[in-house]
């Protein structure tokens, strides 16, 4: 029966050997032999127990030392098991431990189940007892020293290869070059690839994947040429993945990109994925498209991703929303918590509130742990409060298990978004009272907070309690504290910081001229350009123009003429943003000649903020035509014209008294374009129908929101709208539109004095004083006579009256039958 358990056990037949060897205990002892087979039977049916019992039984009758395979087999069990521990005793209690075969399966085992320190262990003991690994052992060894990253045993390992012959050994050598890559010590790698007499395509490959990982782009096309040169080696799939990695130049790009069409190589899926990969990381969307929808064999679920993601850091929202839709619409492609967390963003960032809802289903259906993916969590927080429904970003963080400091970050940045300051600082108390660790995130967040309250009195205990904490010499944080007491006005304590920063960098400086443009100090801001130039040798940036250009109405001609110089020497022309801010510049100066020039330029790319940037500025300087000529030349050129387009048509329009071209922009933004009025366009169209005295009109398409063939909801409960239809009213002096307009509002808006006013006004402007009076009375507050009597002695131009208003002013005294009251002292 023992050669019959040898032979099933031989066979793979486990289970029908260990049964046959259930039946030979009660007949007979067995053989020692037949034990190696049982162990191995053991261990392949996950029988730990019942291995160490045939442990205990061998002990027991004293012939355990007497079977090496009998010790091999049990060593191998329990390094199978993960059971180090047993594993190390019983190596221990070896009497001769001085075995190659021991030492191979202990280091295999170990480095099967990636436990570095045991291999490194297992094999300073084997140099203990002057053992020579097999060549895979040492591969083990060495794959371990480079998972633990200690370059003091790698150097170790290495010695100890050369003085044992293992240097003529391809394989260990291919290794030794991959430990040192991966620590980073490229050039020990080179020395190793040098003293090797033979070469395959492995070493060569395993040397250009170190520079690759270690970005040296240089080095890896360089190793690349030498090896098209060398004979019976040929670059293969692992030595174009290793270019493609790291490619920062699209051109380069695509010179492998042609080598892989031409070698045939292209089909290959892993190469075509890195290729679009590759576009995506130049920011070549437009050939990452291309690749991606015509190319790539097979869409692995990173692909898509990386396209969304690709999208999303352009800004492309729209785009990467129809990329994410066509991938949940695959049947075989099941979203993912990276998809999840780059598709948030894009929705909140097109405020689409029932998307972002509908990718919360899909995260709770697919069983997402999102209250432990951080990441999940905070783009979940971030999306609904773009979206301004911070009653959700509250309810998913009170659900969060274990909020971190990024997720209480995260909803702090959502109060701070929707403007519920008071809520955003009560939350921080409660994150220090937690005792949540702060971090810079924390820091920059607040002082933001502090900025967006104004709060001179929170932004230096903030300042405090940033240097109590230690981060006052991080440089990110020490720019956004000079941007909080910039926004507070304190531009004092700003330069007094900033003088005393011993480290600064372009956004420091961007950061101080932004502010003092922002607050009115533009000659500052201009002094302080000209010391950054001679301080960080004229390194500016986009940011640094932008930021000069903010103050473009307190600045003259001249500097608008250097800062297009500065353009032009850095090379910022075609940065798209800084055209489109240095064009707005000279329109709002009313140079529109200079602005049609630069906005005419053929090597500008213009986008669609340029086109809305002129369209506004001819708005601006009265020349409505050409803004209406310039909407039809950009949907020509393929521009589809955005709420913004239509909001500076309109607001042009009215300017000019373009009455019926505004009513014919209005319409066709409804109904060619499909773009729903906001309350910019309707309160401009009722501006236009008011200024051309065409109230009733005006009247008629807010209740209707139907105005020559044009359809849309009008906002009918929108205070905003119905107080532009009144002032229009006022102005126009129509008593009839605006009685109703007024009463419609006074409905609307009981707690507030200042459409009550507008009425009150417009009674007292056609003589109505008893209705002016009643209005008064109804709204009871002081302001509206104030209002009504400056507004009378500025009709009736009475020197007297006029004397009589400063009295009332000064000594708050009522009004009397609907007429100032008689003054009781001189005036």
């Amino acid at each position: 029966m023992n050669p019959l358990i040898k032979s099933l056990s031989q066979s793979c037949k486990y289970l029908q050997s260990l049964t046959l060897f259930k039946k030979l205990l009660p007949i007979s002892e067995p053989k020692i032999s037949t034990f190696p087979s049982i162990l191995r039977s053991y261990s392949s049916l996950h029988y730990l127990v019942y291995g160490q019992a045939n442990y205990g039984y061998l002990i027991k009758y004293g012939v355990f030392g007497c079977c090496v395979d009998v010790r091999k087999n049990l060593l191998r069990m329990y390094v199978k098991f993960g059971d180090f521990h047993s594993a190390y005793k019983l190596f221990d209690e070896m009497p001769t431990r001085n075995n190659e075969n021991a030492f191979d399966c202990m280091m295999h085992g170990f480095g099967v189940n990636q436990t570095a320190e045991d291999v490194v262990d297992a094999f300073e003991n084997m140099v203990k007892f002057c053992v020579v690994p097999s060549v895979h052992s040492l591969c083990h060894v060495i794959k371990a020293c480079s998972d633990l990253n200690s370059i003091k045993k790698g150097c170790f390992l290495h010695d100890y290869v050369k003085q044992n012959g293992f240097n003529n050994h391809v394989l260990v050598m291919n290794t030794m070059i991959s430990m040192y890559s991966k620590m980073g010590r490229l050039d020990l790698a080179q020395q190793v690839f040098d003293d090797m007499v033979h070469k395959d395509i492995v070493s060569w490959n395993s040397l250009i994947t170190g520079y690759a990982q270690n970005q040296n782009w240089p080095k890896v096309f360089k190793l690349f040429s030498c090896l098209k040169r060398v004979e019976n080696l040929v670059p293969n799939s692992v030595t174009l993945l290793a270019l493609l990695s790291c490619v920062i130049h699209a051109g380069n790009g695509m010179s492998i990109h042609g080598h892989l069409i031409k070698v045939g190589l292209y089909s290959d899926v892993q190469l075509g994925t890195a290729v679009f990969n590759m576009y995506a990381k130049c920011e070549r969307l437009d050939y990452a498209e291309i690749v991606f929808e015509q190319d790539l064999i097979s869409k692995t679920l990173v692909s898509w991703n990386t396209l969304i993601a690709a999208y999303k850091q352009k800004g492309y929202y729209q785009e990467a929303a129809d990329v994410y839709e066509q991938m949940v619409l695959e049947l075989d492609m099941k979203p993912d918590s990276f998809s999840f967390a780059n598709a948030l963003p894009v929705y909140a960032s097109l405020r689409d509130i029932q998307r972002v809802q509908s990718i919360h289903s899909m995260i709770i259906k697919n069983g997402l742990d999102i209250e432990n993916d951080v990441v999940l969590s905070t783009a979940m927080l971030d999306a609904y409060g773009k979206c301004s429904d911070v009653k959700a970003a509250e309810i998913l963080f009170y659900c969060t298990c274990y909020p971190n400091a990024a997720t209480w970050n995260a909803l702090i940045a959502v109060y701070i978004l929707n403007d519920q300051i008071e809520s955003g600082m009560n939350l921080f108390h409660w994150m220090v009272r937690s005792k949540v660790s702060v971090d810079s995130i924390t820091i920059i967040t607040f002082f933001k907070l502090c900025g967006q309250m104004g709060s001179l009195k929170h932004a230096d205990m903030f300042h405090g309690f940033c240097f109590l904490k230690g981060f006052s010499s991080n440089l990110i944080v020490g720019n956004a504290l000079i941007d909080m007491y910039m926004r507070c006005g304190y531009t004092k304590g700003a330069e007094h910081f900033f003088h005393s920063m011993s480290i600064k960098n372009i956004v420091t400086w961007n950061t101080m001229i932004y502010g003092y443009m922002e607050v009115g100090c533009s000659s500052t801001g201009l002094r302080l350009f000209q010391q950054m130039q001679s301080d960080t040798s004229g390194k500016l940036d986009s940011i640094t123009i932008i930021s000069l250009l903010q103050g473009s109405l307190t600045v003259s001609l001249s500097y608008l003429e250097l800062f297009h110089a500065c353009i032009l020497k850095y090379g910022l022309a075609l940065d798209t943003q800084v055209m489109n801010s240095l064009i707005n510049s000279f329109a709002k100066i009313g140079n529109l000649e200079m602005a049609r020039k630069l906005f005419m330029q053929t090597d500008f790319p213009r986008d669609q903020s340029s086109w809305n940037i002129m369209i506004a500025g001819y708005g601006m300087n009265g020349q409505g035509r050409e803004s209406s000529k310039l909407f039809s030349q950009m949907v020509v050129n393929g521009y589809a014209p955005d709420a913004i387009t239509f909001t500076s048509l309109l607001s042009s329009c009215s300017h000019c008294g373009l009455i019926e071209d505004g009513c014919k922009f209005f319409g066709l933004m409804v109904t060619k374009f499909k773009i729903q009025p906001s309350l910019e366009h309707w309160t401009c169209i009722i501006d236009m129908l008011g200024r051309a005295n065409s109230l009733e009109d005006a009247h008629d398409m807010i209740k209707t929101g139907i105005y020559q063939n044009s359809s849309g909801c009008a906002p009918l409960e929108s205070v905003a709208v119905w107080g532009a239809l009144l002032s229009a009213c006022r102005f126009n002096m129509n008593m009839e539109v605006g009685e109703a307009v007024g009463k419609k509002l006074s409905n609307m808006e009981s707690g507030s004095f200042k459409y009550h006013s507008l009425l009150s006004n417009l009674y007292s402007s056609n003589q109505k004083w008893d209705e002016a009076t009643e209005t008064r009375k109804a709204f009871g507050n002081v302001h509206v006579n104030f209002e009504f009597v400056i507004d009378f002695n500025i009709r009736n131009n009475g020197l007297q009256k006029q004397r009589m208003q400063r009295h009332l002013v000064h000594h708050c005294l009522p009004l009397v039958d609907g007429r100032p009251a008689p003054a009781t002292t001189s005036a």
